[in-house]
């Protein structure tokens, strides 16, 4: 079944993709939007082991996905940075910035505002996101910040879709 059609009921498994490297397998409670520009993704989630996990995908001949299925939450003091690094990064647009995270080396990717609508209808609310992807990895830092609310840091990984199943619900 196709990732990008996949609603609330339906059973996503993904193999080997939790920490201890069993399954991740969740069922699709909410499906919202994404907005860049003229493109648009879709947003799944659902709870794994008492915990909200996300799938990004973006449609497309080579779909992507983008899983954030690690709880963490951190804070820019976590991945050592500041809004005032964040901002230059942003106007600079520079491929050479990064930011070190667990002894790690996480190059700046890009930022941009993109839109956001819950259960993918409304006006939608802005947010600006900026990704970093990890060095020699498929993992990626997401900084967002949210208009009101502080940033929101979290690790999330790049995902073959090859290797996600959608189970229809009856």
């Amino acid at each position: 079944m196709d990732l990008v059609n996949a609603r609330p009921a339906d059973v996503v498994s993904l193999p080997g993709a939790a920490a201890d490297f069993s399954d991740v397998d969740f069922t699709i409670d909410r499906r919202s939007a994404y907005e860049y520009m003229s493109r648009r993704w879709v947003d799944l989630s659902g709870e794994f082991r008492g915990n909200r996990v996300y799938l990004e995908v973006q449609p497309g001949s080579e779909a992507q996905v983008l899983g954030i299925l690690d709880s963490r939450r951190l804070t820019l003091p976590d991945i050592g940075t500041t809004e005032a690094q964040l901002a230059d990064m942003d106007s600079r647009q520079d491929p050479e910035a990064f930011v070190e995270f667990e002894g790690r080396r996480w190059l700046y990717e890009y930022s941009r505002e993109i839109g956001y609508f819950e259960n993918e209808t409304g006006e939608g609310e802005g947010l600006y996101r900026w990704l970093f992807r990890e060095s020699g990895g498929n993992r990626v830092l997401l900084v967002e910040k949210w208009e009101g609310e502080p940033f929101d840091v979290r690790v999330g990984q790049r995902l073959n879709p090859r290797d996600v199943t959608v189970y229809r619900a009856a």
